[in-house]
């Protein structure tokens, strides 16, 4: 009773016709590999996932031509350049200018790569933060969803990431619930989870809870009419765990070294058992994909394995917290891995995720025909020879400095034998520094410089930058002058058009073009 009466406050006060405000509308909800195969094994056709792949194969391949691909494609993958390439699709600059066509196949090469890993949009889907139902009226197999439009009604698919045991997909009903509106007023976006019976549903899904997870919740059709849950997961492990202090045995300088000693730990000593047992897990899956009925005792084998890795997977999730020492039997161990994992003793996979990878993989994007380094008119005006000659110094310094900034950085990746990471900090540094010796703050927005001076600059920065790209022959090097002055040259070409920019949430804009 104390626990309806806690969440039941909870609400009240933290979300009453607050969370439209606080909670912005979920992202759009992708499948995933984990997903697709719990999908395949419930019944859903392979056919299903290859028309959706499909369609989303077709407008990435009309990046370079269709502005609302390439809008599309921009927004999703906007955090790799600050949504440069976005606002210039916004502010009207054609497709087939220069930079963008060498910096949009760079995003497109992006959105490959995950729909090789089976990130595949679909309709009816959404991610919501679920939570109990403080009414304590919903039924055992019963949940109440509320989207953008209120409650909703009807069967619905709900599953957790990252499970892996076959049975934490559920199918439920999704149902109305006329005291909630009490409580949760106009709040958009959740869903509650029924508290009778001896164990809870989030329980069930990859040993969730009600502090925050997040669910996957689809309502669509043609999952709904092909997919046929199996039994749910209960956890049958062994494995011992150590005695863990709670939170209130520590003194406030205890606690804080202890959470930063933990953080350290998972951050610089992270545990691969987890890691080895997804990887099993899913070999072993994509071969239960495979076989026919007349291979019942090798699939049970399968899954019998299977069901030991997830119970070893969920301990070492939860490891940090339980102290729970985890171990992996050899015998559970793959010896051979699917293609579509990547890794060196791999097998050629016959499953529809080896299918996906495979389609993904033999599509080239094509670029249009280069028609070489150029200016847009508006922009190929006369500047003032004191921006022109300040700079022509400043750029030939960014060249040495940008130089020095990606060799110490391939040097210290090297050193430490990591992957070089896409986003190299250095680099980032020196983008920066000119950054403010255009605006003379971090952003355009923040500056304090008198806008016509600007403007004047960044037509300087491109012209040189264009000038030694048409040089070299080589389009991205026109980076510099989007990198730098981006959002003043935007501004500035819609100035010169005569045209005028709107406001615009990015959450919207993604909405509406996926």
């Amino acid at each position: 009773m104390l626990f309806l009466l806690v969440i039941d406050s909870f609400l009240r006060y933290a979300f009453r016709g607050l969370l439209p405000s606080t909670i912005p509308r979920p992202r759009k909800a992708y499948l995933s590999r984990s997903l697709i195969s719990h999908l395949n094994y419930g019944g859903v056709p392979e056919e299903y996932f290859l028309k959706l792949l499909m369609n989303a194969l077709e407008d990435s391949q009309n990046i370079l031509s269709n502005k609302r691909s390439a809008l599309r494609v921009a927004i999703n993958y906007g955090d790799m350049d600050d949504l440069l390439a976005a606002r210039m699709i916004l502010c009207g600059i054609p497709l087939d200018e220069p930079y963008l066509q060498c910096h949009l196949p760079v995003l497109a090469k992006e959105e490959k790569k995950g729909l090789k890993g089976g990130k595949l949009p679909i309709s009816e889907c959404f991610n919501l933060m679920g939570t109990a139902d403080p009414t304590g009226t919903l039924k055992r197999d019963e949940v109440c969803v509320i989207l953008d439009s209120g409650q909703i009604s009807g069967k619905v698919l709900v599953y957790r990431h990252p499970g892996l045991h076959l049975g934490d997909i559920h199918v439920l009903t999704a149902t109305y619930v006329k005291e909630l509106e009490n409580i949760v007023g106009n709040s958009k976006y959740g869903i509650f989870f029924s508290i009778k019976g001896p164990r809870s549903l989030a329980d069930e899904m990859a040993s969730g809870d009600f502090d925050g997870d997040m669910y996957w919740v689809s309502r669509n059709p043609e999952l709904l009419r092909y997919f046929k849950p199996s039994e749910p997961w209960e956890g049958t492990h062994s494995a011992k765990g150590t005695c863990i202090p709670k939170p209130t045995d520590f003194s406030p300088e205890e606690l804080e070294r202890e959470l930063f000693k933990q953080f350290l730990s998972i951050r610089f000593q992270p545990s691969h058992t987890a890691g080895i047992a997804s990887d099993s897990w899913f070999s072993f899956m994509d071969r239960l994909l495979v076989l026919g009925d007349e291979c019942a005792e090798e699939k049970e084998c399968l899954k019998k394995k299977m069901c030991q890795l997830t119970d070893i997977y969920y301990d070492a999730l939860d490891a940090p917290k339980t102290g729970i020492e985890v171990e992996i039997p050899n015998e559970l161990k793959a010896s051979k891995f699917p293609h579509f994992m990547e890794k060196t003793n791999g097998y050629t996979s016959t499953s529809i995720l080896g299918l996906i990878y495979n389609k993904v993989d033999l599509l080239q994007t094509e670029g249009l025909p280069s028609t070489g380094v150029w200016k847009l008119a508006c922009f190929d005006v006369e500047v003032p020879p004191d921006c022109l000659g300040k700079w022509d110094r400043l750029y030939r310094q960014y060249r040495i400095d940008m130089c020095n900034a990606l060799k110490n950085n391939k040097s210290r990746s090297e050193s430490n034998q990591k992957k070089q990471s896409s986003k190299c900090e250095p680099a980032n540094e020196v983008i920066e520094k000119y950054k403010k010796e255009l605006y003379d703050a971090p952003e355009f927005r923040l500056s304090g410089r008198n806008e016509e001076d600007i403007f004047n600059d960044a037509l300087a920065i491109y012209h040189h930058a264009y000038e030694y790209a048409k040089q070299v022959n080589d389009a991205g090097k026109c980076r510099f002058a989007w990198k730098i002055a981006g959002q003043a040259l935007c501004k500035l070409y819609l100035k010169k058009k005569n045209d005028e920019p709107i406001m615009c949430s990015k959450s919207i804009l993604s909405e509406v073009l996926n």
